[in-house]
């Protein structure tokens, strides 16, 4: 299916993706109609059908696509080289926020599709992700000497993702119910406020 659609025009499968994900998100998956995406989506019932094949492949493949597109976009676009795990996780989290700003419903088609599934179940989705590459995106090349003397710093960074995330899913809430743009330099200004908060809770006096 992945190399059936490489053919098809990136705004047109983008569509797809976004209305499907959408129908999905506010119908359970008996519910959910084909009729409505195409409509969604400005295309031909057939075109949807010679693409995805029914309407469970179309499901199974988003399932799939959820995580690639989360995943891939978070290997591709972090600095490997960024040895401060704040800044990293940061990093992680505007990301993030770019992939939702592409695909709005691809966090509520995510808690959906993925709340009764295990850590394991969600990664054998995609078998031939690179998953060990990918636990690495908060260890590898991290420098972890900038935390004070007597820190437990696997729960600081936990309350630093934590924070963070939190931020981002407020700003990718709001973003997604019009009440705010999608500013890239000022929500990173609003996240480097937090990060300065972080430091001087967790990290050595320069």
């Amino acid at each position: 299916m992945e190399e059936l659609l490489l053919n098809v025009d990136p705004e047109k499968k983008e569509r797809i993706i976004n209305s499907a994900m959408k129908e999905f998100s506010v119908n359970t998956f008996q519910k959910a109609s084909t009729n409505t995406i195409v409509e969604d989506a400005a295309i031909s019932k057939g075109l949807l059908f010679h693409y995805f094949g029914n309407k469970e492949k179309l499901y199974n493949y988003l399932e799939y696509f959820v995580i690639k597109v989360i995943m891939e976009s978070i290997i591709d676009g972090l600095d490997w080289e960024q040895k401060d795990i704040i800044l990293r996780l940061k990093e992680i989290a505007m990301i993030k926020l770019k992939v939702f700003q592409k695909y709005p419903y691809l966090t509520d088609f995510s808690l959906i599709v993925f709340k009764d599934k295990t850590a394991d179940e969600i990664m054998r989705i995609n078998p031939d992700f690179p998953l060990e590459l990918y636990s690495e995106i908060y260890t590898k090349n991290v420098d972890y000497a900038f935390f004070k003397e007597g820190i437990d710093v696997k729960k600081a960074i936990d309350i630093i993702r934590w924070t963070l995330e939190k931020y981002s899913d407020e700003v990718r809430l709001e973003i997604q119910k019009g009440q705010r743009e999608f500013d890239y330099r000022f929500i990173e200004k609003e996240f480097l406020s937090y990060i300065t908060i972080l430091k001087s809770s967790f990290y050595k006096s320069n």
